[in-house]
């Protein structure tokens, strides 16, 4: 138990770019619930939006959802954790009794809360989640490790999604963690060929290492034209969007086959244009795709823990250091990023 009634915490205070580095009370768990010592949180892309104000929240708020740490006291009723079990915190909160619950569609809930995003995460010393969202760390992983189930999950919960890899042609837009994960997956999964499509030759080399057939740099190439050159003149049998650019997203309906798949794993904040035509023409199918559920969250921890997956880790800095942290991603200098609250 912490002796201290207060903990550092990043808080999100008003809407507009920026944060502050508060001391702020420790949270103490309702029934049902658990106080986690934060030992490591990732920063994901979908966390630039909240930090630049253009992701509403509710406010303040403490982000941060790629979460790993200790048990460090439980809420009443909490059967199954003891104090010091090393956890991994996913972050869908689901009601369990929605229509959309019930099906075991957990991500579509009415009641929807995200930790993180919509309530308190972990970028603090100590954060609160639902017992029934932990998952045992294998102990393998290492805290920083343990931090990329999270991404990891949220592209195998849409690849699941899209059907059968196995002999397929796969191209992902986007070499950011997200995409890299993608990669990987598809050749865990059976795809035949994958090309990557990025704008840096140093990620896309990165693709390569990590299963990419081949890279190909939007910043000497057409990827409509270079996927379509590599394929016999036909597309990508499936085409995964991993960028969340809205400017991509038509490029990435032009570069799938005639009765291809498309999967959407990038989080978009602006509109993009969909040319239904193309889509009804070339009878495409198209998947959204949010979160994930306990199961895959915790088959991608075994992943990982197995060695079947690499966890993509580039720079590691404590809590006081979020500043920094932040601006190494917004100058594209950093691929993934993990926070250690408590050493």
């Amino acid at each position: 138990m912490t002796e201290s009634s207060s903990m550092l915490a990043v808080v999100k205070e008003h809407y507009g770019p920026g944060f502050s580095l508060r001391s702020v009370p420790i949270p103490v768990p309702p029934p049902g619930w658990v106080r986690v010592r934060v030992r490591a949180v990732g920063i994901c892309g979908s966390d630039l939006p909240i930090f630049e104000g253009i992701r509403p929240v509710p406010l303040p708020l403490i982000p941060g959802h790629e979460t790993v740490g200790e048990v460090e006291a439980l809420g009443e009723g909490v059967e199954g954790w003891a104090v010091g079990d090393r956890v991994a915190v996913d972050m869908v909160v689901a009601c369990g009794r929605c229509r959309f619950c019930r099906i075991g569609r957990p991500t579509l809930c009415e009641r929807l809360m995200e930790l993180g995003i919509h309530t308190h995460g972990g970028f603090a010393e100590y954060m609160i989640a639902p017992a029934r969202n932990l998952h045992r760390l294998p102990e393998p992983l290492t805290w920083e490790e343990g931090t990329a189930a999270d991404p990891l999950a949220s592209a195998y919960h849409g690849m699941r999604m899209a059907g059968p890899l196995d002999g397929a042609t796969v191209a992902v837009f986007g070499t950011g963690a997200i995409g890299l994960y993608a990669i990987q997956l598809a050749r865990h999964l059976g795809a035949w060929r994958i090309l990557a499509v990025g704008r840096r030759e140093a990620p896309l080399q990165q693709a390569r290492e990590l299963g990419a057939d081949e890279g190909i740099s939007i910043q000497r190439e057409n990827p409509v034209e270079g996927i379509r050159a590599r394929t016999g003149g036909l597309g990508a049998d499936i085409v995964i969007e991993a960028t969340g650019a809205p400017e991509i997203f038509p490029q990435v309906i032009e570069a799938a086959a005639p009765g291809g798949r498309i999967l959407i794993l990038g989080v978009f904040h602006e509109p993009t244009h969909l040319d239904a035509g193309r889509l009804v023409r070339k009878e495409l199918q198209l998947w959204g795709s949010l979160c994930y559920t306990w199961d895959e969250y915790e088959y991608c921890l075994q992943l990982l823990a197995e060695r079947r997956i690499r966890p993509l880790i580039s720079h590691v800095f404590p809590l006081q250091e979020m500043g920094t942290a932040l601006a190494l991603l917004h100058r594209r200098e950093a691929l993934k990023i993990v926070i250690r609250p408590n050493p």
